[in-house]
């Protein structure tokens, strides 16, 4: 276990977010914030973006150390993948558990609803061009060539990253995954194979409830998406442990420069990879994951 997460789990959520932000500043007291030539070095020498890449981005703005705005932040995402790429970003709307949103009978409003993870995040979800899909819990933001591609059949099973979600699209579309001012803790990728694979994953990793979630589209209409929540047991993983061990850098990547953290990862060889190891019982939860799936004959 790293040592931050041992960190997170002996003290109280408010002390450690304390200390974190203590820490943050301490970095960028002793490293020069990054400049434009330097991001754009990271992202297409670094992690080997290229014009007309589908990029799949998880970003704390707050965590990085930029000497410019988030606006233009994402200017220069768009710049890098060119008018034939498409950006894609995690957009989901609340930062609890999505089985207890579900419960809540609340309704998630596709072209109101902000954005709960990240500045970068929301930005990208007000840009003119953005496509937003219409899962309850799981909403992808998209702007760019492939964007309705990626997003529109988001929400047609009860499976949040299962063949029609935006995550395993990004196999169709030889897609990459970063992390910018974040690790591999924050990779939401890990959970397509798991919907992918269903009962023979060997962790549950969902309920068995079906929620029927309301949603208000993009027309202004008022409609009910059936979806699985999480298990309560998915907090018993441990993802950078799981990829240190297993999964080798040319597949995902976490790494720093100048006090910034990153990863890269291509989604096509993690996922073959993941599902690989999870045939052999190898996943990212930790042994306090008890509760197995049992597949169907």
């Amino acid at each position: 276990m790293g040592v931050k997460k041992l960190i997170f789990r002996l003290l109280p959520v408010t002390v450690f977010v304390s200390l974190r932000s203590k820490y943050r500043l301490i970095l960028k007291a002793v490293y020069k914030p990054l400049t434009e030539t330097d991001f754009i070095n990271i992202l297409t020498k670094r992690m080997g973006i290229n014009k007309g890449d589908v990029v799949f981005i998880h970003c704390s703005v707050d965590a990085l150390n930029i000497r410019f705005s988030a606006y233009r932040l994402l200017e220069i995402l768009l710049d890098t993948v060119g008018p034939d790429g498409t950006l894609v970003f995690p957009a989901w709307h609340f930062t609890y558990r999505a089985e207890d949103y579900l419960k809540q009978d609340k309704i998630f409003n596709v072209r109101k609803s902000p954005s709960a993870l990240g500045l970068l995040s929301e930005l990208a979800r007000r840009h003119k061009d953005a496509v937003r899909s219409i899962h309850p819990t799981t909403s992808i933001v998209a702007i760019g060539k492939k964007a309705v591609e990626i997003t529109s059949e988001h929400g047609k099973t009860i499976y949040p990253c299962d063949e029609n979600s935006p995550f395993y699209k990004l196999l169709e579309c030889n897609g990459k995954i970063v992390g910018l001012g974040v690790d591999t803790n924050f990779l939401s990728f890990v959970h397509c194979p798991e919907d992918i694979m269903k009962g023979h994953f060997p962790i549950k990793t969902r309920t068995d409830k079906v929620y029927d979630a309301k949603v208000i589209d993009n027309k202004g209409n008022t409609r009910i998406i059936k979806t699985l929540a999480a298990h309560e047991q998915i907090k018993f993983r441990d993802i950078n442990h799981f990829l240190k061990n297993n999964i080798s850098n040319e597949v995902c990547e976490n790494f720093a420069y100048k006090g910034n953290r990153f990863f890269i990862a291509d989604a096509s060889r993690l996922y073959n990879r993941i599902v690989e190891l999870s045939n052999q019982n190898i996943t990212i939860y930790t042994n306090k994951a008890v509760i197995r799936n049992i597949p169907k004959s």
